[in-house]
């Protein structure tokens, strides 16, 4: 068995790949010569490289951006349980806790409110998409 997984390692090493085109998919080094390409393709690789470096920089800071917003959201949540200089405050009231609860909970259920409006408009609007569909078929097939 070991003996197979080192077979498949050897033959995997840098540089013994068959070529599919003129340049080597799996280079020896990383300073490779584009003598065979023309200036169109050298140009279109160095766009498609470009643009793959940006598609990944593009996902890392969505990412990034996504984690600060979230940790902001969570840190805006709980900033009503601390003083101005981010201490503690020695007795926080709990009739101050109880009403922070209630806004955030009357605050759910203006969103769900605010959503069911949204689901009635939309179910709205579908059923005139489909009527103007079934207009639009009906007088294709009366031309």
């Amino acid at each position: 068995m070991t003996k197979q997984i080192d077979k498949n390692r050897q033959s995997k090493k840098l540089g013994e790949r068959k070529k599919i085109c003129k340049i080597d998919t799996e280079p020896k080094d990383l300073k490779k010569s584009l003598e065979g390409l023309t200036a169109p393709q050298k140009a279109l690789r160095e766009a498609s490289i470009r643009k793959f470096k940006v598609n990944k920089v593009k996902a890392f800071i969505a990412e990034q951006v996504k984690h600060i917003n979230i940790n902001r959201q969570i840190g805006d949540s709980i900033r009503f349980l601390f003083d101005k200089d981010g201490e503690p405050p020695v007795n926080l009231p709990l009739e101050d806790i109880i009403a922070e609860r209630m806004k955030i909970e009357t605050q759910i259920r203006w969103f769900e409110a605010l959503c069911s409006e949204l689901r009635n408009n939309l179910s709205k609007v579908k059923e005139i998409e489909d009527l103007a569909l079934d207009l639009i078929d009906q007088y294709q097939g009366e031309i």
